[in-house]
């Protein structure tokens, strides 16, 4: 008999798994100690290959990334430990989180710090035995009262004066290399200048959008019709294995007992391991179109060719072996009853017809609005949301050096408008007072903008600093992605293997 109930649920898969103040907040101390955010003072290098006895994290060029509780990978890991809440008990899971989540930030900076270190090496450069002198005097441990003490100097070990002048040479080298490939750069006055028209010029929109959700219901009734078989719906029944050996004997014991009219629930109660197991597999009537999402429209082709009471399969899917069963005759549905159903499968495999049309209601509407002159009346009378952007300059891709973005708004509509070209092409040339622009297709939305007003920021006093500041931001982001590159030839991530070796019951 086929199930009066139409509406049955189609319950959710799983798949089978297998195995000035401002001034400061900028340019801080200087332009290197930020760009470099102060791995400096904790900085994680480690010793050169061969280091045999030691855990071994991964490798950059010919140096061996290291730890041992007491060299600056030890104290790397310790100081990110001491920027999370660690106040809770060791054996909490969000323990372990926190610990995992600080061994990686240790390692992270001494990959980065490796890598630097690797490159001057290559380069030939070594820290001069005075300057490394220079620093030891420095050294907070060798100081009393602002000033070198030679007698506490003399009373530590040969062993901590070693480590000593090796943490050291570590910061010259990261100094050094801060110095010359982040601090080391000019900006002419025209460069500078052209960077600061660009900022200063701040513009803000009105703008509506139609979601794609609002597609007519009068297209989808002409889809289903036009589509008929995808929306037939059977009465079936279904029983999912873990493999094809359980899924034959399943098969077989339902012919032994096929004269007994609960022989499929039975089975499907004993061995099913799906969410109708519990409905002794019953899947109510169920769409050509999921079934074919489960296991392609040949085979799905099959189950609905068969007769009350027979059974086919098994189906080897991404969710386990299917063995099928009809429990009554295939019935076409009015569209009018399933606007819904068909709206959600349309949104996932026809999105590019719900597309056009809502870009060509969005079209209408531009010339609608363009035509009396008045954008927020024209969509208020539509009954449409007007908002309104925030300020924002000429920023393709959100560049801080530039200041602000579209996204700043606030509004989920306009996410990843700041690196589309799409948005960019159809917003710049708005330059005239309730100018309106071409449609924009925008996270399952069409969204139209309209120009309302442009404004020149003040000069920053601060500007030169600040360029000065963001390309040397820019440039080490540029290097870290190089050294982290999973095809580059340099660096070999070895971090799972060994952070599991300390802790494995992290797993």
């Amino acid at each position: 008999m086929s199930p009066k109930n139409y509406n049955h649920s189609f319950k959710t898969e799983k798949k089978k798994t297998s195995s000035g103040n401002s001034v400061l907040k900028y340019i801080g101390l200087g332009i290197v100690g930020l760009a470099i955010l102060g791995l400096i003072f904790s900085s994680v290098f480690s010793g050169r290959a061969g280091a045999s006895n030691n855990l071994v994290f991964g490798t950059y060029g010919n140096r061996d990334i290291v730890y041992t509780y007491n060299n600056s990978f030890g104290q790397a890991v310790e100081n990110a430990m001491s920027n999370y809440n660690t106040g809770v008990d060791q054996n909490n899971q969000f323990y372990t989180f926190i610990r995992y989540m600080a061994w990686q930030e240790a390692f992270s900076s001494i990959v980065f710090n490796t890598a630097i270190a690797y490159h001057l090496d290559d380069s030939g450069y070594e820290p001069s035995s005075r300057a490394v002198d220079r620093r030891v005097i420095e050294f907070g441990r060798y100081r009393t009262n602002g000033e070198f003490d030679e007698a506490k100097y003399i009373a530590a070990s040969q062993a901590v004066k070693e480590s000593d002048r090796e943490l050291m040479r570590e910061q010259l080298t990261l100094s050094t290399w801060g110095q010359d490939v982040l601090d080391n750069q000019y900006h002419s006055r025209g460069q500078l200048d052209f960077l600061w028209s660009m900022r200063a010029k701040e513009n803000t929109y009105e703008y509506i959008s139609i979601p794609f959700t609002e597609f007519p219901d009068e297209n989808i009734i002409e889809y289903a019709r036009a589509n008929s078989g995808l929306f037939t719906r059977l009465p079936v029944s279904r029983i999912t294995v873990s493999n094809e050996e359980t899924a034959g004997e399943v098969m077989s014991l339902y012919e032994e007992r096929r004269q007994d009219m609960g022989a499929f629930a039975d089975l499907a109660g004993e061995y099913s391991q799906d969410a109708y197991s519990e409905d002794g597999g019953s899947m109510g009537a169920a769409d050509y179109y999921r079934i074919s999402e489960l296991m392609g429209t040949d085979n799905t082709d099959t189950v609905f060719a068969l007769s009350e009471g027979d059974i086919a399969g098994p189906f080897d899917t991404d969710y386990g072996w299917m063995i099928f069963r009809v429990d009554g005759a295939a019935e076409n549905t009015d569209p009018a009853d399933m606007i819904e159903d068909v709206r959600s499968y349309m949104l996932q495999n026809e999105v590019g017809i719900v597309e056009d049309v809502i870009l060509s209601q969005a079209e209408k509407l531009r010339e609608k609005a363009i035509a009396s002159d008045s954008f927020r009346n024209t969509m208020e009378e539509e009954g449409l949301l007007v908002q309104v952007t925030s300020s924002f300059p000429v920023n393709y891709a959100a560049d801080s050096l530039l200041g602000g973005s579209p996204e700043n708004s606030g509004d989920p509509v306009l996410s990843g408008t700041a690196s589309s070209d799409d948005f960019w092409s159809k917003i710049v040339p708005l330059t005239r007072s309730g100018a309106v622009s071409r449609p924009v297709v925008l996270n399952g939305s069409v969204a139209l903008f309209t120009f309302i007003s442009s404004e020149e920021q003040e000069e920053i006093d601060y500007w030169d600093s600040l360029v000065d500041y963001e390309v040397a931001r820019s440039r080490q982001n540029d290097f870290r992605a190089v050294v982290v590159n999973p095809d580059s030839k340099l660096f070999e991530d070895n971090f799972s293997a060994a952070y599991n070796r300390i802790f494995p019951e992290q797993g």
